[in-house]
């Protein structure tokens, strides 16, 4: 299976839209890699990210809220000892665009790694209403 990878810079506070919609339903991707690092390994350079699927998801780690699919930190002290924090709920399928969401105090870099994925009518139904989280009022 073919895998991609996105990368880039997000700033602190900001979301960032990474566009992996190509329009077609029953195709998704699968989030199976995601990654945060300081842009220095100063102390207190410490990068806290969010990945979800709507843009409008909260902006703290919050596992209640569907739309959140990977949250990842990294802690920096001057002895430049770094420590990660990734997690990735193993459930996801993106079937729209991928949003992350830096509730860090600094630049983050980021990497994700996604593969594509087949779905059926009602895989891609159910992927759907997680991505609105079960609440469709935009």
């Amino acid at each position: 299976m073919a895998r991609h990878t996105l990368r880039g810079r997000v700033d602190a506070g900001a979301t960032k839209r990474l566009i992996i919609d190509d329009g077609m339903l029953n195709q998704g991707h699968k989030v199976v890699e995601f990654y945060v690092w300081a842009q220095s390994i100063a102390s207190g350079d410490d990068p806290a990210c969010v990945l979800a699927k709507s843009y409008d998801a909260d902006p703290s780690w919050n596992a209640s809220d569907n739309r959140q699919i990977g949250w990842a930190g990294q802690t920096t002290t001057n002895t430049t000892r770094m420590m990660d924090f990734n997690l990735l709920d193993p459930d996801n399928v993106v079937i729209q665009d991928l949003f992350l969401i830096n509730i860090g105090a600094t630049v983050a870099n980021y990497m994700v790694v996604i593969e594509p994925v087949e779905l059926n009518n009602d895989q891609v139904v159910m992927q759907l209403i997680k991505e609105r989280s079960q609440d469709d009022i935009r």
